[in-house]
């Protein structure tokens, strides 16, 4: 899959679709998208993106986004973060976007990162957070300037194009523990 020249990824977010799509296209890329609304399971990172990944069809991408804030346990229950904003400017974050897809029984996962500091709410692009992370070495947040070297969808996607699979996992078809809450 890594050497395609036409991607499908699974997302309801339009928002998310359209800037998946023009990185993509950076790289001379056509992408796809397909909508069906998965639940999540509530686990670890690689856990919720490989069950993410095994709800759906072979080499159908699926992301997930995750973010770190120094002293507390946000993980991927980044909804919840964004009601509590105000509790967190000041401190240090690193938001992860893991890709991936499965083959056979084996799914395929990619990172991308950047690390920056939660900040008082800037910009009007983006979704989810970005008007609130900073990365480090810029003087904007995600919803005022997303260029590559600050933007974890692109370094994903960069990993997946050059096939630098972060982690492998076995895929997960039946799951008996705790789903995420539905927001």
């Amino acid at each position: 899959m890594i050497k395609n020249t036409k991607y499908k990824l699974n997302t309801s977010n339009l928002g998310k679709y359209q800037e998946f799509k023009e990185i993509f296209a950076k790289y001379g890329i056509e992408l796809e998208a397909t909508h069906h609304d998965l639940r999540e399971i509530d686990a670890d990172l690689v856990s919720v993106i490989a069950h993410k990944a095994s709800q759906l069809e072979e080499n159908t991408l699926v992301d997930d986004t995750s973010l770190e804030v120094e002293g507390e346990s946000i993980g991927v229950n980044v909804r919840w973060f964004l009601d509590h904003l105000k509790d967190y400017a000041g401190r240090k974050a690193k938001c992860a976007v893991l890709l991936a897809y499965h083959k056979e029984n084996t799914v395929f996962i990619f990172k991308g990162s950047i690390s920056g500091i939660i900040v008082e709410s800037r910009g009007n692009n983006g979704f989810g957070f970005d008007a609130v992370f900073l990365p480090d070495g810029t003087d904007k947040t995600l919803a005022e300037s997303k260029p590559g070297p600050f933007n974890a969808r692109e370094k994903a996607i960069e990993a997946l194009i050059k096939g630098d699979v972060w982690a492998k996992h076995p895929l997960i078809t039946c799951w008996d523990g705790p789903w995420q809450n539905s927001f």
